[in-house]
């Protein structure tokens, strides 16, 4: 992995953007999910995050092209960054809060460092290893809340949004490697157009459409939050995190982490979602892990 670069007051200007935007993207998806099928959700979120590019193809046209030698791996990030962590949360906001789900994906860092290791070589220190020690710690907490909070069928769906972290572990890990030269928004167009090429056949194959006209007034209001996630917190947050990734670090870059669950548990509670101690207390075990990772 090449060296980290030095973050800039822009760099942190982005950061913070990304984690308003992201922390408000699980209310999104839990409003989508009022009309729609949890993979018609991620399928939406996807392909309206693609339309969003298409004004850019014709502004772009002559610099769309990608080193040859990286094009392979261009699927992995629509694969790993995009509808694989879109599917885990939609299904995972089913049976769990929308906070929680934020919590949860504050373990990206962990992952995102654990698999630069595992894959990439990347040497970890003491103080690294300690930090992802303390992030599934603090995952594993949160796991156990859910069987101590006011939802009595403990549900696989807990695990999902771990999951969906694990992958996003892997695209942070694989952009930093092999697309570092590319422009962000190039590469963010053609990962969405891979993944609108699987998304947009199984929205015509479901009943998504069907569901629009049978109850029109409840699907408008859906569609309308998914669109604001699919082109702000989708496509515009994409390309803004391509180039977070690329100015600075894979890890500085998902440590926007810290945030997005502030705000999603304040949106949590702020729509009468349950958070216990034990939420809590798994997140800032997370947190003290993370800044363990920063220290190392």
């Amino acid at each position: 992995m090449q060296q980290k670069n030095e973050i800039q007051t822009q760099d942190w200007f982005v950061f913070f953007a990304l984690s308003f935007v992201w922390g408000f993207s699980f209310f999104f998806i839990k409003k989508g999910l009022e009309a729609f099928h949890p993979i018609q959700v991620a399928a939406l979120r996807m392909c309206f995050a693609f339309i969003t590019f298409l004004p850019f193809v014709y502004l772009y046209r002559k610099k769309l092209s990608i080193n040859k030698q990286n094009i392979k791996y261009v699927p992995l990030l629509g694969l790993f960054g995009n509808m694989l962590p879109a599917i885990c949360f939609c299904i995972a906001e089913t049976k769990v809060d929308s906070a929680i789900v934020g919590i949860q994906n504050s373990t990206t860092p962990i992952f995102a460092l654990f698999l630069g290791s595992f894959i990439f070589n990347v040497p970890l220190s003491r103080n690294k290893i300690i930090g992802v020690v303390l992030g599934f710690i603090g995952a594993c907490l949160i796991i156990l809340a859910e069987t101590k909070n006011v939802h009595q069928d403990f549900s696989y769906h807990i695990f999902l949004p771990l999951l969906a972290t694990f992958f996003y572990g892997i695209n942070a890990n694989i952009f930093k490697n092999y697309f570092q030269k590319e422009h962000p928004l190039v590469i963010a167009f053609w990962q969405y157009a891979f993944v609108f090429a699987v998304c947009f056949p199984y929205l015509l194959w479901s009943d998504t459409f069907e569901r629009i006209q049978t109850n029109t007034t409840i699907a408008f209001s859906s569609l309308t939050y998914l669109m604001i996630l699919g082109v702000c917190g989708t496509a515009i947050a994409q390309i803004y995190f391509n180039k977070l990734t690329q100015r600075t670090n894979a890890l500085f870059a998902t440590m926007t982490t810290f945030v997005i669950p502030i705000v999603s548990v304040l949106i949590g509670v702020a729509i009468g979602e349950k958070i216990i101690g034990l939420h809590i207390l798994g997140l800032l075990v997370i947190f003290s892990g993370i800044y363990s990772v920063i220290k190392g």
